[in-house]
């Protein structure tokens, strides 16, 4: 059996070799499911599978180990990652991927609404497969890998293999001190072969 994102497993079998497809988990709509919200300003908001816009399929296929990305508003980037990133930590033996928000109010609401959504929203075979050892309002820790999934407003401490700085360009305008601290502190904590958005 070839998988693709298309496949839809018939047997365990098969379901445990779409697991073991980064393509099928992130492309078939299959696993994550997100928050998107409604067309209307009342609207809090409806629950979808995850399947990445056009954009974010060519943010993909430009992936690199430094990335910059230089967008318009509300093209998804933050959700994309945080899918990226906690699929990284959950199929992934000590993994630490972090994402920096520039507000406290911020980070909790991409934690809740992104990261945490996303993992509470698994089919819940997998949840029983990647129990969490740590659960805070900022961090999830994985027990059957020892991986983990962090929001805060700093990275700089240990080493962090995924990194993303949501609205770095408000950040440095806003707070510089901070952005400087991020740069001298929170970059050099991700390895040459680690990612950084």
């Amino acid at each position: 059996m070839i998988v693709t994102p298309e496949t839809i497993p018939n047997n365990e079998t098969e379901l445990m070799r779409c697991l073991a497809s980064w393509e099928w988990r992130m492309f078939s709509g299959n696993l994550y499911r997100i928050i998107v919200k409604g067309d209307d300003p009342d609207d809090p908001g409806t629950q979808m599978p995850f399947k990445p816009n056009r954009a974010q399929r060519a943010f993909l296929r430009r992936l690199h180990t430094r990335n910059l990305i230089l967008k318009a508003r509300q093209l998804g980037f933050t959700t994309l990652i945080a899918i990226m990133w906690l699929d990284h930590a959950l199929f992934n033996k000590d993994q630490r991927c972090g994402i920096i928000a520039h507000s406290e109010n911020d980070v909790k609401v991409i934690f809740r609404d992104k990261v945490r959504f996303a993992y509470d929203n698994l089919p819940g075979f997998l949840r029983r497969m990647m129990p969490l050892k740590k659960d805070t309002a900022e961090k999830l820790l994985f027990a059957h890998n020892n991986s983990s999934v962090r929001v805060g407003l700093s990275m700089r401490s240990g080493t962090i293999h995924r990194l993303h700085i949501s609205e770095m360009g408000k950040i440095a305008a806003q707070f510089p001190k901070k952005a400087y601290e991020i740069v001298t502190g929170s970059f050099p904590a991700v390895p040459k072969n680690g990612i950084i958005v």
